[in-house]
């Protein structure tokens, strides 16, 4: 993964995704020069476009359709110019169009970079990466995700509460350490912190386990694990999670992933 082949990174908006990896690119990854486009739709609206052309569609052509910056950033390019296809999106299951099938045969159809392109799910949305106190707070931190769409909304004796809670970007700022609120500031050191507290979270959600993962972890398995221990519940939560560091994971694998987080970790208290 890790020669010049060119990358495509497909992600659900433009300003908040691109920043994250922008910033993540300059601190783990050094001169990288993939290609960066928006869909700027939920993934929902991604899987109805897929099952109307039955799978069999182009996804280059389809981001170029969407709108005129992804024209000019792709023009000198097709299908076939890229090895690597990555999509960062999110889980957003209070969208109208939601439905978790839907997300379990998008993580099946986006399985695999070098052919259809790996999906990964930001839960419940891209701030994730920023909801964050310590280390130990992390460990058990939920949010309710269904809103509206909740099976058991009529039934519940908080309905009201549950309706009225902040949107989540505004939560997730509210709810975390301000040395976590605003990405342009974030050093190295800030970086390394939130990459391994988000791989032990992602062991902790598949493995019971709140420790640095020994292997990597795929997308389908953490959407599984999220559904039995979280969103199939009568009050349906996600265990907060980010994808950028699933994806720091699998570029370098655990062995890499660990020991370049603990030099870098070493390196900022010299």
């Amino acid at each position: 993964m890790k020669n010049k082949a060119k990358t495509l990174f497909i992600f659900e908006g433009r300003r908040t995704e691109e920043k994250y990896v922008e910033k993540l690119e300059a601190n783990f990854f050094g001169d990288r020069h993939a290609i960066k486009c928006v869909y700027d739709a939920e993934i929902y609206q991604l899987y109805k476009t897929i099952k109307a052309e039955n799978g069999f569609f182009d996804i280059v052509s389809l981001l170029k359709e969407r709108n005129t910056i992804n024209a000019e950033a792709l023009k000198e390019y097709k299908r076939d110019s890229f090895a690597y296809i990555y999509l960062f999106f999110d889980y957003d299951a209070h969208s109208t169009m939601a439905e978790d099938y839907k997300l379990e045969e998008m993580l099946t159809y986006f399985n695999d970079e070098t052919e259809n392109g790996l999906l990964y799910i930001s839960y419940p949305m891209v701030e994730a990466i920023r909801h964050f106190k310590d280390r130990n707070n992390f460990k058990d931190l939920t949010v309710k995700c269904k809103r509206d769409k909740c099976t058991y909304l009529e039934n519940c004796e908080e309905r009201n509460s549950c309706l009225n809670e902040p949107h989540y970007k505004q939560f997730a700022e509210l709810d975390s350490n301000v040395r976590f609120c605003n990405v342009n500031k974030y050093t190295t050191k800030i970086w390394q912190e939130l990459i391994f507290a988000h791989l032990c979270k992602a062991n902790y959600i598949v493995n019971d386990d709140y420790t640095f993962p020994l292997s990597q972890l795929s997308q389908r398995d953490i959407f599984t694990n999220q559904m039995k221990k979280y969103i199939n519940k009568k009050c349906p939560k996600v265990a907060v999670l980010s994808a950028f560091p699933l994806y720091v994971l699998d570029y370098y694998g655990c062995d890499n992933t660990k020991e370049k987080l603990e030099k870098q970790n070493n390196a900022g208290h010299k």
